[in-house]
């Protein structure tokens, strides 16, 4: 059975249980009922009783309005009717005017989708970020030619679960008709090559930290200074040393608030010694659970933002923002890290990390501030989409969602730069309840 098909019977109360010959059999039986019993119109009640419904469905996310339930059940009901496709544009019409649910706007699309209405179902999804209305949406972008952006997509399901049956498929075959190299998606913190750092460390090293696929970072001690550091080692001794002299120097040259610091390197050993920071990044403390580190969220997503209009400023694009690379010296004082890939505004672009790359700059696009500002509504999407697994609720919450919403969608309203993403946050610090 197809993971839509698993959907839908969840949603709609389909079954695959009959088979064909029963399918056909109950055809042939109403048929023949139709034929023995003479035409009627339909109840004036049943008439009203519709009409009600559909009413319903309009309010659907509004405080007198049919709970998540009541509303699937409506359009469950409505399914395979005349009065499917009103159905359906009610609740795009109540979606004007409230938070409908994402189960019911998922409901919604579906039908839109069954009826041939790609654009119609990508209105219903806007903004949802649940896997299974990230797969259809990867799908009817695909059913359009928006390779780019269902590539996209497709990426921010694979960057949180990579064995989402069906994604990795998707993945392959989206890249293949791009013109993208082949090769399966790996795991954001999968290595490449297993490194002989310890026998060319100038620190003692303590313990393995992370992998990427550039490197992998140790917590270390410069045993002459007493100090902890981050020592990095690049896995490709040698042959990466135009990659690391690049994170070297455009993290010295933009020292200051919100850039980690750079302790030491040596392109010809391929190591980078940067600043220690215990809690480490914000997909550590998210894969600890530790999330009561990350409210309110503007304690560390506006400082994050000013360090990007900073980084904008400079003539820079960071080009690879993630979980993994937002350190968090204090839960007001996020970093950002890792900045091998970072080009000057408008140079060709290579590299990124799946699920943090924006459909634009998969397509080809040069260096763009907005890639970064992709990248870091999806950091805020990440946080959200924890925060609401663990059931933390904050008041400010609907209009982060707002914020990683622009972020990550179309690029016309995208903000231009850090600057003008600083413009557009919200201030007022949002509260645990």
């Amino acid at each position: 059975m197809s993971l839509w098909r698993k959907i839908r019977g969840r949603l709609f109360g389909e079954s695959d249980e009959a088979t064909s010959e029963e399918a056909l059999r109950g055809a042939d039986d109403r048929a023949t009922a139709a034929r023995a019993e003479p035409r009627r119109e339909p109840a004036r009640a049943d008439v009203d009783e519709a009409s009600a419904e559909l009413a319903q469905l309009a309010r659907v996310g509004a405080p007198d309005g049919p709970s998540e339930e009541q509303a699937i059940l409506l359009l469950r009901k409505a399914r395979g009717t005349v009065r499917e496709a009103e159905a359906a544009a009610r609740v795009l019409e109540a979606a004007e005017d409230y938070a409908v649910p994402e189960a019911v706007r998922l409901a919604c699309a579906d039908i839109l989708a069954a009826r041939g209405d790609e654009k119609g179902a990508l209105d219903a999804l806007a903004n949802a970020s649940s896997t299974p209305a990230l797969l259809l949406a990867a799908d009817l972008n695909a059913s359009l030619g928006q390779l780019p952006r269902a590539l996209g997509t497709i990426e921010r399901v694979l960057a949180r679960n990579i064995d989402t049956p069906g994604a990795r498929e998707r993945h392959t075959r989206w890249r293949a008709a791009l013109g993208a190299a082949p090769g399966p998606a790996r795991r954001l913190d999968e290595a490449t090559v297993v490194t002989d750092a310890g026998a060319r460390a100038p620190f003692r090293l303590l313990r393995e930290v992370a992998r990427g696929g550039a490197g992998t970072v140790y917590e270390a001690e410069d045993e002459l200074l007493g100090r902890r550091l981050a020592f990095k080692v690049y896995h490709r001794r040698g042959r990466d040393r135009e990659h690391l002299e690049r994170e070297a120097r455009l993290a010295d040259r933009m020292r200051g608030p919100g850039v980690i610091r750079v302790l030491d390197a040596d392109p010809d050993e391929g190591w980078l010694a940067l600043e220690w920071i215990p809690r480490g990044s914000v997909r550590d403390v998210l894969a600890r659970g530790d999330l009561a580190a990350l409210v309110p969220i503007d304690r560390w997503a506006l400082p994050l933002a000013r360090a990007l209009a900073r980084l904008h400023a400079g003539g820079f694009v960071h080009a690879d923002v993630k979980p993994a690379n937002v350190l968090l010296r204090d839960t007001g004082e996020p970093l950002l890290g890792d900045f091998g890939i970072a080009r000057p505004l408008g140079a060709r672009g290579e590299g990124g990390s799946a699920g943090y790359v924006s459909p634009e700059r998969i397509a080809g696009r040069s260096s763009d501030p907005r890639d970064d500002v992709y990248g870091y509504g999806r950091v805020l999407e990440d946080v959200l989409h924890r925060l609401g697994e663990r059931g933390i609720a904050m008041e400010e919450a609907a209009r982060w969602r707002a914020i990683a919403d622009v972020c990550i969608g179309p690029d016309d309203r995208r903000p231009a730069n850090g600057a003008e993403l600083v413009g557009r946050l919200p201030t007022a610090r949002a509260k645990v309840s």
